[in-house]
């Protein structure tokens, strides 16, 4: 069994990032892509059980688009999604889906490779790995795109997914989340998640809440 995680860019222009892990969680693979294309060339290679994705990969109930002349309204009286709610609730921060969101582009973007990917018959779920690292490494981080924060992820990251040598030196914290998405879907697998949200609207999978570090 293998474990896609991805770190989706907002446009096919900039690189996302994915990584692969084996059945024990260990990282096999990390590279970038920029064109859909060149994913699914990876897909095909390698047939991963579950993939990951570090975007939102749903619309709040009622919402067909985030297009503020569209007359679609959301059903509930609520900032963005039942699953954004819930992390806020855990004093999570999160970009709330909503039509006035500075993130549509990444948001359409995840809808749509969701759905390419389902419709090629693969599994896959929404992740954050923010998220993942606060329930695993707790929340006082320094800021990740500082050189300080890489070296505390990386670090980190170390001590819950083996494989991390050959690629430690070149490793950004784009890659840095798309491994911790990777690490979500193995955990997820063995049934160490939580699912925030509801179903008919969509889950963002997180580590079991106060669950320790695994390896």
């Amino acid at each position: 069994m293998s474990f896609m995680g991805i770190d989706l860019s907002s446009s096919s222009k900039r690189g996302s990032y994915f990584a692969l892990l084996d059945t024990e969680g260990s990282l096999i693979y990390l590279d970038s892509f920029k064109a859909v294309d060149e994913l699914m060339d990876v897909l095909r290679a390698h047939s991963p059980d579950l993939i990951a994705i570090d975007a939102p990969l749903s619309l709040p109930l009622g919402l067909d688009c985030l297009e503020e002349e569209c007359p679609c309204a959301p059903m509930l009286e609520q900032k963005g999604r039942m699953s954004e709610q819930e992390l806020a609730s855990m004093h999570i921060g999160c970009f709330f889906t909503t039509k006035r969101s500075i993130i549509k582009g990444l948001i359409y973007r995840g809808l749509d490779l969701r759905r390419d990917l389902e419709a090629k018959g693969y599994r896959v779920i929404e992740v954050y790995p923010y998220a993942t690292k606060v329930l695993l490494f707790g929340g006082k981080m320094p800021p990740k795109n500082t050189a300080r924060g890489l070296a505390f992820l990386k670090d980190k990251l170390s001590g819950v997914v083996t494989g991390l040598a050959p690629y430690q030196s070149g490793l950004n914290h784009h890659g840095c989340d798309a491994v911790l998405s990777a690490y979500t879907a193995w955990l997820h697998q063995g049934d160490r998640t939580d699912s925030l949200g509801a179903r008919e609207e969509g889950h963002i999978v997180v580590p079991q809440l106060l669950a320790p570090v695994l390896s």
